[in-house]
């Protein structure tokens, strides 16, 4: 997962992809990094809403996470969520390139706290 991660903001940072898709590969990464801490803390999400469900979980496993890093997820979800299904050329760099760093940032902190707390998935 962690692995992926880092090769979905790798991809994203090659010279040409549109921007739409770039912050779709940095929401992907993010996406994996929220979803390595639910999995080492022992869960799943459902089904049913599963990117929300897993960010919210966020504030539960990663708990010294400044909320508002919960409130930029979500809404990198959501413009996710409009490259994909209505148009790619709706996102412009400049989304692109925060949603880029705030993943970028998110994964550290993953590391920092599978560090601190779950250091044998990290070998």
């Amino acid at each position: 997962m962690l692995h992926s991660a880092s090769e979905d903001l790798r991809s994203a940072e090659i010279a040409g992809i549109a921007a739409g898709w770039r912050l779709s590969m940095a929401y992907t990464a993010a996406l994996r990094y929220a979803r390595a801490a639910l999995y080492a803390s022992g869960f799943r999400p459902g089904r049913e809403r599963e990117h929300e469900r897993t960010i919210d979980s966020l504030g539960y496993t990663l708990i010294s996470l400044d909320p508002q890093t919960i409130k930029l997820l979500h809404k990198i979800r959501k413009m996710r969520h409009t490259a994909t299904y209505d148009s790619v050329d709706m996102i412009s760099d400049t989304e692109a390139d925060a949603a880029m760093n705030a993943a970028v940032d998110f994964g550290k902190k993953v590391f920092e706290w599978l560090k601190a707390n779950h250091a044998e998935f990290l070998k």
